[in-house]
């Protein structure tokens, strides 16, 4: 039997850094993968403390945010207010900062330093360890943390063609909004040929043509399928890649609107499913390998000239 999953529902944090940033804590053992999935997602009306953000932002350095809390009156005064008292920011700077209290990655930096997983000592340098390791500059990493999904795309899908990028983003979206709230992609990968494990499909016509699959060995399509319907599978069955097939038709139905804005007509056939996925060749594929609740998917374009 299968690995059953159970929906999730609710409220929670949006964006790809957190599991990023999160896997890599993990990695270097600052904490456990168990220790990060009790962190994530993150809940809404959590908020990141003037502290934590100041040091991300490099307003205060850590030694700086230590010596105020040391010194400043717990009782009588917040952080934000005693730094300004003691003219280490001015108001423009803390309304700045207090600006970024709901920023999702602020927010889970912030649990992480809670929960003593890090100091702030170390939140600086493990963010440039982080930025260094990917080869991202200021500017991609300033993207990722204020969840710029235009930027974030680019960095792993980097497509010339608009639509391509207008459908990987509608991807995300709709993965975020139905099935999981921090969903994350690896980096697109060019190919001409790819074997398929069980996979659901969809063509889509009109003013371009493109065969949009879903593939994952094992049950990991339940990772979709449990999550899209009311259903619950233990295995991939049919209803379950169908059910696949119907999330794939949503995000279509979608990116056809938003091309309809473009004045680009689009349309889609009936979605399909194999439970033996095919071997595909074609002189344009790219391979999106996308993390969704814990399973690696592949959403694989198959363009057509």
């Amino acid at each position: 039997m299968g690995t059953t999953y159970e929906t999730v529902k609710g409220e929670g944090s949006v964006t790809m850094l957190n599991r990023l940033f999160g896997n890599y804590l993990v990695e270097k053992g600052k904490l456990t993968l168990e220790q990060l999935d009790t962190l994530l997602p993150v809940k809404k009306q959590f908020k990141a403390e003037v502290e934590v953000i100041s040091i991300v932002t490099k307003v205060l350095t850590p030694a700086a945010v230590q010596e105020l809390l040391q010194n400043m009156d717990k009782e009588s005064e917040h952080f934000g207010e005693a730094a300004v008292n003691s003219e280490l920011i001015t108001d423009d700077k803390l309304d700045e900062i207090l600006s970024h209290q709901s920023n999702d990655f602020m927010k889970f930096l912030q649990l992480l330093v809670d929960d003593d997983y890090i100091s702030y000592e170390d939140i600086n340098q493990e963010l440039d360890a982080f930025q260094q390791k990917n080869e991202w500059n200021d500017e991609q990493l300033n993207a990722l943390i204020h969840d710029d999904l235009e930027q974030c795309i680019d960095l792993f899908a980097q497509f010339e063609s608009p639509a391509l990028k207008e459908l990987t983003k509608t991807f995300v979206q709709t993965f975020r909004r139905l099935i999981d709230r921090d969903v994350y992609l690896e980096k697109a990968i060019p190919a001409d040929s790819i074997q398929l494990d069980k996979c659901a499909s969809q063509m889509i016509i009109g003013d371009m043509r493109i065969k949009v699959y879903i593939s994952a060995p094992g049950d990991d399509l339940l990772s979709i399928a449990n999550y899209f319907t009311g259903d619950t599978y233990d295995t991939v069955t049919e209803d379950a890649l169908d059910s696949v097939g119907e999330f794939i038709n949503c995000v279509n139905g979608l990116f056809a609107t938003n091309m309809s804005y473009e004045d680009v007509s689009v349309d889609m056939n009936s979605p399909e499913y194999s439970a033996e996925g095919p071997f595909i060749s074609n002189e344009t594929l790219y391979v999106i390998p996308m993390h969704v609740n814990g399973c690696i998917v592949k959403i694989v374009l198959e363009v057509y000239q």
